[in-house]
C-alpha cells in the first residue's frame, strides 16, 4: 500500500498542473470565478487544491474495488495500463474540461454533450460497471465538493444550476473517471 501512495504523487501532480490550466481556462471565459484571485484570476488554493482532490480521488479508486458489489469486474481496471491508453484519455478529458469554458453559456446543450458523450464511451469501454459506479460517484462528489464551495464564497460559477454548480459538472467529472483509471493504471499499477 504504501508503494501505491508514492506512486499517486506523479499522477497526482501531473493531474493537479492539467486541471489547474483548464480551470484557468475557465477564469478566462467566465465560467467561474475566484472572490480574491491570487494569480491569474484564480485563488491561491487552486493548484494545492487539485493535488489533494487527486490524491484524494486516486485513494478511492484503489479502494473502490473491494466496495463494489461482485457484478462489478475490475481485473483490467486495476492491471497494469499503457501510456497510450492514459494519453488518450487524458486528452479527451481535457477537451471536455476545456469545452466546458467555452460553452458555458449553454449549460444545456454542455450537459447533453457531456453525459451523452459518456454514454457513448461506456458503451465501448471494459468493465462498464466498475467504471460506471466510480464516474457516478466521482460525478455527485465532485459536485457536492465544488457545491459547498460555492456555498463558503471560495468560488462562484456564472451560471448556477444546482447546489451552486452547473448541472454539466457532473459530466466533466465522469468523463474524468475514465481519464483516472488509465492514469492509475500506468502510474500505479504499472509496476506492482
Amino acid at each position: 500500500m504504501k508503494s501505491n501512495l508514492i506512486k499517486l504523487l506523479p499522477f497526482a501532480l501531473l493531474g493537479a498542473m492539467v486541471a489547474t490550466i483548464c480551470d484557468a481556462n475557465h477564469v478566462f471565459t467566465e465560467a467561474l470565478s475566484y472572490p480574491n484571485p491570487f494569480l491569474f484570476g484564480q485563488a491561491a488554493f487552486v493548484f494545492p487544491g487539485f493535488v489533494i482532490a487527486f490524491l484524494f480521488m486516486g485513494l478511492n479508486y484503489l479502494f473502490a474495488p473491494s466496495f463494489f458489489p461482485k457484478a462489478a469486474k475490475n481485473v483490467e481496471s486495476t492491471s497494469a495500463g499503457s501510456f497510450d491508453a492514459f494519453v488518450e484519455n487524458l486528452l479527451f478529458f481535457m477537451m471536455v474540461y476545456l469545452l466546458s469554458g467555452f460553452g458555458n453559456h449553454e449549460p444545456e446543450l454542455l450537459s447533453i454533450i457531456f453525459y451523452g458523450s459518456f454514454l457513448i464511451r461506456l458503451a465501448f469501454t471494459y468493465e462498464r460497471m466498475f467504471i460506471l459506479l466510480f464516474a457516478i460517484i466521482l460525478g455527485i462528489g465532485g459536485m457536492v465538493v465544488e457545491g459547498a464551495m460555492t456555498q463558503f464564497d471560495l468560488v462562484h460559477y456564472r451560471q448556477p444550476e444546482i447546489f451552486g454548480v452547473p448541472y454539466w459538472l457532473g459530466g466533466v467529472y465522469m468523463h474524468g473517471a475514465l481519464a483516472l483509471r488509465e492514469g492509475m493504471r500506468y502510474f500505479v499499477y504499472k509496476n506492482k
